[in-house]
């Protein structure tokens, strides 16, 4: 009998379709990329649990990927969250590229479509056009870019939310059609008691799918690797760089920093460039790890 983890990279497979045809003939990373993560709450709650990158990083370790996470709880498409307490909606567009600029990815990987299906139909409207425009401004900059369809959580209970969820995934395909880009798909059934999020192994789930179509290499992480000393480090320095890096481009004492009271404290801005040398030193220490976990 074929097992659930056998058939995750099939299903993987399945998924990854645009203009119909698949994009999973090859892995859709390469090596050195660096892959940065930009979406809402989805990928910011991911912070903590260091699945996706130790999937790829041990499927492929000596492709020394780097990986950034831009995920922004409460963001849209638009960008609306990241204007944070600027009245002016484009600014949030701009801190976006902005910490892109930052985090120098060669790839994008994009997750919208969760807010606008929460939000209703005006924010639904919008989605194509905002979605298209992330996807060029990006590409005029030299990145590949890729998106994911967003899937339902069970936990919302907005009247029409299945309808509008169902809309924002087909929005997701067409612009990855119309501009000739992979659409990834994933599925979860395990969630947060309160059902509006993955729990820790419904995130566990969506990294084995993720990483299958990004970077290829079969079976994921089994329980025996995962409990071994070797990823158990692993786990804790992605944590941490993921940690450093959040600290590096959304710093808590921003509003000292860079807004209105930038007066009291804003000459400590300096000190921001220090966390790049502490976030490569924990890359390379991963890069090293990964080659030690056995599947």
């Amino acid at each position: 009998m074929t097992s659930r983890a056998d058939l995750a990279p099939i299903i993987a497979f399945l998924f990854v379709f645009v203009a119909g045809r698949a994009w999973a003939e090859q892995p859709l990373l390469q090596k050195g990329d660096r892959l940065a993560l930009v979406g809402g709450t989805f990928f910011e709650r991911m912070q903590p649990t260091p699945w996706l990158e130790a999937e790829l990083q041990v499927r492929q370790p000596d492709w020394q990927l780097k990986l950034r996470n831009l995920g922004w709880s409460g963001d849209d498409v638009h960008c609306f969250a990241r204007k944070v307490f600027d009245p002016n909606p484009e600014n949030g567009f701009k801190r976006l590229h902005n910490d892109l600029d930052l985090a120098n990815p060669t790839v994008v990987l994009f997750a919208y479509g969760f807010a606008e299906a929460s939000n209703g139909q005006e924010d639904i409207d919008r989605f194509e056009s905002g979605l298209t425009r992330l996807v060029e401004s990006n590409r005029e900059k030299g990145r590949r870019v890729i998106l994911m369809r967003p899937f339902a959580y069970p936990g919302v209970r907005t009247p029409g939310y299945a309808e509008r969820i169902k809309a924002c995934g087909d929005i997701v395909g067409r612009v990855a059609a119309k501009l000739e880009i992979p659409a990834l798909g994933v599925t979860c059934d395990q969630f947060q008691a309160d059902g509006l999020l993955p729990s820790v192994a419904g995130y566990r789930a969506i990294a084995t799918q993720l990483a299958q179509q990004l970077v290829g290499g079969g079976q994921g992480l089994s329980d025996e690797a995962v409990s071994s000393e070797p990823y158990q480090e692993l786990s804790r320095l992605i944590t941490r760089k993921d940690e450093f890096f959040f600290h590096r481009h959304r710093p808590q004492n921003e509003t000292y920093l860079f807004l209105f009271r930038k007066h009291e404290q804003g000459n400590n801005v300096v000190e921001l460039p220090e966390f790049d040398a502490l976030v490569d030193q924990f890359e390379s220490q991963i890069w090293r790890l990964a080659t030690q976990v056995k599947r």
